[in-house]
């Protein structure tokens, strides 16, 4: 799903304009004739430690220039005739680090300008070109437009953002130009000596936190809580599990509640008690001390399962970060699976633009069975105070909230949210925008733990198991199991991207013979997959969460 930009801000970079003569000259025939001028640009390339013998690359709207940066990362290029602006790249003597600025303006100019290359230009370029940064300056050309003005916005909305999200570059009055003295732990070296300690502590890279802020859109409130998930402190064994605020929903009934996580520490606070967590044989793999002693396994996309005891009595949730959904970025195709209560095994797709239901597609009896829905209007999210938002019928109940929604952003931002249905009796749904799935190849082992819940024998014990890819034929695959050494064959975006189906009777045994097994629809939520399978007294879900290492 693209998602626009966020306009953001800067205060503007000063190019003093050259005047007097100098440039021009007398023809024998009286003609003055141009000489082209010089445009030198200067700075300093550091994270913190200047780069030294970094390559600096400048390409400007007309004219281009190189040079390697000196032993406390300065650098001076000049190019004769250049037309503004300007992208620069710096990258690093061991090719590890590569950075990025612009010099804004328009036009031929003589003066000197000083664009520092920093981590905070990095993300500067990411936020005012709403795309990765190499992206950005590979596409430049001499059409492409940078003014002065919108560096300037993009700073001032991207230091909101970051302050917002707990780290603070206000001090900065210019990124681009300010004063730095690369290694001296002051003032604009102070703060990238913060950064690049926050990136450290919140197992992220600035790669990571650049895509997250070229994908932020919405709100200052929603990017903030999407960059304070990123940049939040991370466990050092189970890097997933981050520190903050995060929706436990239970899956049953869709109550909820919120658990304060710190990830350094092992806690987890909830209603005002504070229990610790304990670190399992494996990374992600956790126990609660609470009365119920409940095991939490933690997905590589932040989303954890939260199971206690088994059978009727026992109760599974998931949780994620709880950060703030703005309805206007929800836009694009989306899948959905609603899994308990009355319409569960209900699944389908909604297309959004700007949060409104655009179009939808609703399989009601499992497999097969799916149907564009023609029935328009469909309806719309509305923001609620507590963070989510409300779909709101546009139909035959226009006004009616049918469910309540929280949701998770990730990096790339890719927006999954958990709905409880309000009416029906209730119930939970999941949804996640549409991808396209590759197919693993042969040879591929992924290794997970699985729980399950029936609607005759309840919450099934944890089960582990690993799986080996032994074939790939067009769309489909086939599984060999680790456990029992059965096989399956899935087969890829279907019914529609983004999910996986195994058909009836898909199965075989560790001889060759056929096995029964149910037809199985799976959507993967990152790193987690949820799967469902029957109806009525048959129905099942089954969420299994890859461990650490595996694809």
């Amino acid at each position: 799903m693209k998602l626009k930009p966020i306009a953001i801000g800067l205060v503007a970079l000063s190019l003093a304009a050259c005047g007097g003569g100098g440039d021009s000259t007398s023809t024998s025939g009286g003609t003055a004739t141009q000489t082209p001028a010089a445009q030198t640009v200067s700075g300093v390339v550091a994270t913190g430690l200047p780069l030294s013998g970094a390559a600096v690359n400048m390409t400007c709207a007309a004219g281009s220039g190189a040079t390697t940066t000196a032993a406390d990362g300065s650098y001076s290029v000049a190019v004769k005739g250049a037309v503004l602006p300007c992208v620069l790249t710096a990258t690093s003597s061991d090719s590890k680090v590569i950075l990025h600025s612009v010099v804004p303006g328009t036009g031929a100019s003589s003066s000197n300008a000083t664009a520092h290359i920093t981590p905070l230009t990095e993300l500067l370029v990411a936020q005012l070109g709403g795309q990765d940064p190499a992206q950005f300056v590979s596409a430049f050309g001499p059409t492409t437009a940078v003014s002065a003005a919108a560096v300037s916005s993009a700073q001032s909305a991207l230091v909101s953002v970051l302050k917002n999200a707990g780290f603070d570059p206000s001090s900065i009055g210019d990124f681009i130009a300010g004063a730095i003295a690369a290694g001296s732990h002051q003032g604009y070296d102070a703060i990238l000596d913060t950064l690049q300690s926050t990136i450290a502590s919140a197992n992220t890279s600035l790669s990571e936190l650049s895509a997250a802020i070229a994908n932020s859109t919405g709100s200052t409130t929603a990017a903030a809580s999407t960059l304070g998930t990123i940049l939040a402190p991370a466990n050092a064994d189970c890097t997933s599990l981050k520190s903050g605020d995060h929706r436990l929903i239970k899956l049953s009934d869709g109550s909820a509640k919120l658990a304060t996580v710190d990830a350094t520490k092992l806690t987890v606070a909830i209603s005002g008690t504070t229990y610790q967590l304990t670190k399992g044989a494996t990374s992600c793999d956790f126990s609660l001390n609470d009365p119920n002693s409940t095991r939490v396994l933690v997905a590589k996309s932040g989303l954890a399962v939260w199971t206690s005891g088994s059978g009727a009595t026992g109760t599974i949730a998931l949780s994620m970060p709880a950060q703030t959904m703005d309805p206007s970025v929800i836009n694009g195709a989306y899948n959905y699976a609603l899994i308990s209560g009355a319409p569960q095994n209900q699944f389908g797709t909604h297309g959004y633009t700007k949060g409104v239901t655009t179009s939808a597609t609703n399989c009601l009896s499992g497999y097969g069975s799916c149907a564009v829905d023609t029935v328009t209007p469909y309806g719309h999210l509305v923001a609620t105070p507590d963070g989510g938002a409300d779909w709101i019928d546009d139909g035959s109940q226009a006004g009616t909230a049918q469910f309540h929604a929280v949701g998770f952003r990730n990096a790339q931002g890719n927006i999954l949210w958990i709905a409880t249905v309000l009416g029906q009796g209730g119930g939970v749904g999941v949804f996640v925008p549409q991808t396209t799935l590759p197919l693993p190849a042969v040879g591929t082992t992924s290794a997970f733990w699985q729980r399950i819940v029936d609607n005759t024998t309840g919450l099934s014990a944890v089960t582990e198991d690993n799986h080996t890819i032994t074939a790939q034929n067009g769309t489909t695959v086939t599984r060999t199991f680790a456990s029992d050494s059965h096989s399956d064959v899935l087969s890829f975006n279907d019914p529609f991207n983004g999910m996986r189906h195994r058909a009836a009777n898909a199965c075989t045994t560790s001889t060759g013979a056929a096995q029964n097994c149910s037809s199985t629809l799976q959507l993967p939520l990152g790193g987690m997959t949820l799967a469902w399978s029957g109806s009525g007294s048959n129905y099942r879900v089954s969420i299994s969460v890859t461990k650490p290492g595996s694809l």
